[in-house]
C-alpha cells in the first residue's frame, strides 16, 4: 500500500473510533472487494462468503469502543476475520466443536484460479508459455496457492499472513519459498519470469 493511501486509510479508522460512521463505510467499501475476492477462492457458496463479510464488519461496528487494532495490521485483521467466521459457520453446520479446528482448515479448500490468470490473456506471450504456467499454478498445493495469493495479490507482510494461515511467521516464509521453488522446478525459467512479472516481484526478494 503508498504512503498516501496508508495515510488516508488511518485518518478514516481515527475517526471511525471516535464515532464517525461515514468513515466506517468508506473503510468497509476500501477492503470490501478484496476480501470479498479472498473468500471467493475457497470452496463454500459465495452467500456465505458475503454473510462472513458482513458480521465481521458488524462485529466491528458493535465493538468500536473496544477494539484497539493498529492501522498497519487492519488488512491483515480483516483477512484473519473472514477466515475465522467461515471456519465457524463449517463448524456449526458440521455440528462439531472448537477442538476440530485443525482438522477443518482442509475443508475450506482453497483452489480458484488468480486473479491475474487474466492478465495473462493481455500479455504478449504464446500460448503454450500460458498453459505451462497455468498447469504449473494448478499443481501446487491449496495452501501454496493461498500463501502467493496473500503475499502477491493482497500484498500481505509475512506476521498477516502468519496470522491468517495459523502458522508461524517463519513457516510463512518457508511456505512462500517452496511454492516459488516448487514453480521453479516445474517451468523454465522464462516462464517463472513471467510470473514474477506479473505480481511485479522477484523469486530472490519474496523468498528471503
Amino acid at each position: 500500500m503508498d504512503e498516501s493511501r496508508s495515510s488516508h486509510i488511518k485518518f478514516l479508522w481515527q475517526s471511525f473510533l471516535k464515532g464517525d460512521d461515514r468513515s466506517f463505510a468508506v473503510v468497509y467499501q476500501q477492503y470490501a472487494e478484496s476480501l470479498l475476492a479472498y473468500g471467493y477462492k475457497f470452496n463454500v457458496d459465495k452467500e456465505i462468503v458475503h454473510d462472513a463479510l458482513q458480521e465481521v464488519f458488524i462485529d466491528l461496528y458493535l465493538k468500536r469502543d473496544k477494539v484497539h487494532i493498529e492501522i498497519d495490521n487492519l488488512k491483515g485483521y480483516l483477512f484473519i476475520a473472514l477466515k475465522n467466521n467461515l471456519l465457524k459457520k463449517i463448524l456449526k453446520n458440521k455440528r462439531t466443536t472448537f477442538e476440530d479446528i485443525d482438522t477443518l482448515q482442509s475443508d475450506l479448500h482453497f483452489d480458484v484460479e488468480y486473479s491475474f490468470q487474466e492478465q495473462l490473456i493481455q500479455l504478449e506471450i504464446s500460448g503454450e508459455t500460458k498453459q505451462k504456467l497455468r498447469q504449473a499454478i494448478n499443481s501446487l498445493s491449496p495452501g501454496q496457492k493461498e500463501i502467493i495469493f496473500l503475499k502477491f495479490e493482497e500484498e500481505l507482510d509475512y506476521p498477516e499472513i502468519a496470522k491468517t494461515l495459523n502458522i508461524t511467521v517463519e513457516s510463512a516464509r518457508k511456505q512462500l519459498y517452496r511454492a516459488l521453488k516448487s514453480l521453479r522446478n516445474l517451468i523454465d525459467p522464462k516462464v517463472l519470469q513471467t510470473f514474477l512479472f506479473i505480481f511485479n516481484t522477484r523469486f530472490s526478494h519474496s523468498a528471503k
